[in-house]
């Protein structure tokens, strides 16, 4: 027998059954360098931004990872392209 599926995406929260729209809404002004490199960890890591600055924010409080080289490697090469 066949399962049935809802349709639409699945919530996209942090944990299991957490929706993005749930979230606090946050408003943040960038310099265009800093905005460029968001758009571009994002792109090279294929996670949404505000998933990016979660993981930075924890980054700098010590509890949590880092880009691998290669990622930052490709980061900076998105940067000078947008920037060029």
């Amino acid at each position: 027998m066949a399962t049935t599926r809802k349709g639409g995406r699945p919530p996209a929260g942090l944990r299991a059954g957490e929706r993005v729209g749930d979230y606090k809404r946050l408003t943040v002004r960038l310099p265009d360098d800093v905005r460029a490199e968001l758009d571009a960890i994002s792109y090279v890591t294929a996670r949404p931004q505000w998933k990016v600055l979660i993981e930075a924010i924890q980054a700098f409080a010590g509890t949590g990872g880092r880009l691998s080289e290669d990622e930052q490697r490709r980061v900076k090469a998105a940067v000078r392209l947008v920037q060029s």
